[in-house]
């Protein structure tokens, strides 16, 4: 038995390091710049992360989501939604940007947010400094961080009413040099109504007034995944321009003599909300155009396929499979040759009720919400351990009676199952294993407003394992507010 067991760790142990020798050289070249702005909405049951990509640097292939210095989401955009964490659970995320030669850039300032308390209705954020930053004689910037609740913030600059502003920045150009202005940014739509979340003040630098009208009719003239093209008519009062500006949100992206411009660099599905300024010999800048929102188109060009790929034989029955996807899927399909075996919601499968000593030639294909499947991986083959022939069948009667709340802030999930004599049954929660079970049924404990997708697999003596069941979703119940 001992030779056995050594034999199966020293051939788990191969196996685990042949298959992550796939595209796992050391990364070498420039690091591309840390991402800014990471901000957060947050509701009852996730926070929705944002970000920009600043210009310059290495071109960005992807970025990663860190939680407690791991690993948590990986997206090939400026944008993560990080969904069904449980209510009333407090996290804080970085996030780096990585090239296309795996090289990847410090990470950005943290962002914090919890989760709302359930049975209580969203309050608006405490009062807050707004973020004022390059400053001229003509113009400004600010930015915010959206918090709590819808993000429907509107903006007034002294007596200037910007309504709801969109996004988490803004440029406000027409300004009157050496004159003092105060910015305040007020929840729209949180009791009490108008309440105040940021506020700021500053004074513009003495200089010169750009007295130029606003440029008209700003239109987009074709979207990718990586550039969105404009175009502008000149301001209508016929004044000398100089130069045109384009900014997003607060950030320029483009300056051209003439009323068009292509803004690239971008990423797939993120939204943008574009002005362009009138500028005169001296940089200064008109009022801008209105807001024209924008974004680019939903679906990469060149998805990436799975990667990192390994496989590990557990049993003489069973294989376990990890992966990464540098982009967000929406569900993954794990193929044993040509042949689909499993779906999965995360990175990461468990494979049962497999014939000892066989050969499986494993790839993973990502499917991306709304969009074309990403290519399959490279394919992996892995055999499972020698042992018995004998496999249980799969268990009948797998189910999930209503969950419900347990107390302010957890719920019992109640799952089912026909048994028969002689076995115990294993539950999955994706790939990860809860636990054994001699009987026939168990009730887990979980926090609210959380996904588990459960799979049950019968046991025999030998430790070998049946077929899944098909899974179960759950999402944990909590309490509303009233």
């Amino acid at each position: 038995m001992r030779t056995l067991v050594a034999t199966a760790a020293a051939l788990t142990a191969l196996l685990t390091v042949l298959a992550g020798t796939t595209g796992t050289a050391a990364a070498a070249g420039p690091a591309p710049l840390a991402p800014a702005d990471l901000t957060g909405s947050v509701a009852a049951t996730g926070i929705s992360l944002s970000w920009r990509q600043p210009a310059g640097g290495p071109a960005v292939a992807s970025f990663r989501v860190y939680e407690g210095g791991a690993v948590v989401r990986h997206t090939a955009t400026t944008s993560a939604p990080m969904q069904y964490l449980g209510v009333n659970t407090t996290h804080t995320y970085t996030v780096t940007a990585v090239s296309s030669n795996g090289v990847e850039s410090p990470p950005s300032a943290p962002f914090t947010g919890t989760t709302w308390t359930p049975g209580m209705a969203p309050q608006c954020d405490e009062p807050a400094p707004l973020t004022v930053f390059d400053v001229t004689s003509s113009a400004l910037s600010v930015r915010w961080s959206v918090g709590r609740a819808s993000p429907q913030l509107a903006l007034t600059v002294n007596d200037r009413d910007y309504g709801i502003v969109p996004g988490t920045s803004l440029r406000v150009g027409g300004l009157t040099p050496d004159t003092a202005y105060t910015i305040a940014l007020r929840r729209a739509n949180c009791d009490p109504r108008n309440a105040p979340v940021g506020y700021a003040t500053t004074r513009t630098p003495p200089g010169a007034t750009n007295a130029t009208t606003a440029p008209r009719n700003l239109a987009t003239t074709a979207q990718t995944d990586r550039s969105i093209g404009l175009t502008w008519s000149a301001p209508s009062d016929g004044s000398y321009v100089h130069q045109y500006a384009v900014y997003d949100g607060a950030y320029r992206v483009a300056t051209t003599w003439t009323a068009s411009a292509t803004v690239t660099g971008l990423f797939h599905n993120t939204a943008h909300r574009f002005t362009v300024v009138a500028l005169d010999v001296a940089g200064n800048e008109s009022e801008h155009s209105p807001v024209l929102s924008l974004s680019a188109a939903a679906c990469p060009v060149l998805p990436p396929s799975p990667s990192r790929v390994t496989a590990t034989a557990v049993t003489a029955s069973t294989l376990r499979l990890d992966w990464t996807l540098e982009s967000t899927a929406g569900s993954y399909t794990v193929l044993d040759g040509d042949s689909a075996v499993a779906t999965v919601t995360d990175p990461g499968a468990v494979l049962t009720g497999l014939a000892p000593a066989s050969p499986h030639s494993l790839r993973v294909v990502g499917s991306l919400p709304g969009c074309p499947d990403t290519p399959a991986s490279a394919p992996l083959t892995v055999t499972t351990l020698p042992g018995p022939t004998d496999r249980p069948a799969a268990p009948l009667g797998f189910r999930v009676a209503q969950p419900t709340v347990a107390n302010t802030y957890d719920a019992d999930v109640p799952l089912s199952w026909t048994p028969l004599p002689g076995l115990a049954y294993r539950l999955y929660d994706g790939a990860t294993v809860v636990g054994t079970y001699p009987g026939n049924a168990v009730t887990l404990r979980a926090r609210g407003a959380e996904r588990h997708q459960y799979r049950l697999t019968a046991v025999n003596a030998n430790g070998d394992e049946s077929p899944p069941t098909a899974p179960v979703d759950v999402i944990t119940p909590f309490l509303v507010a009233p």
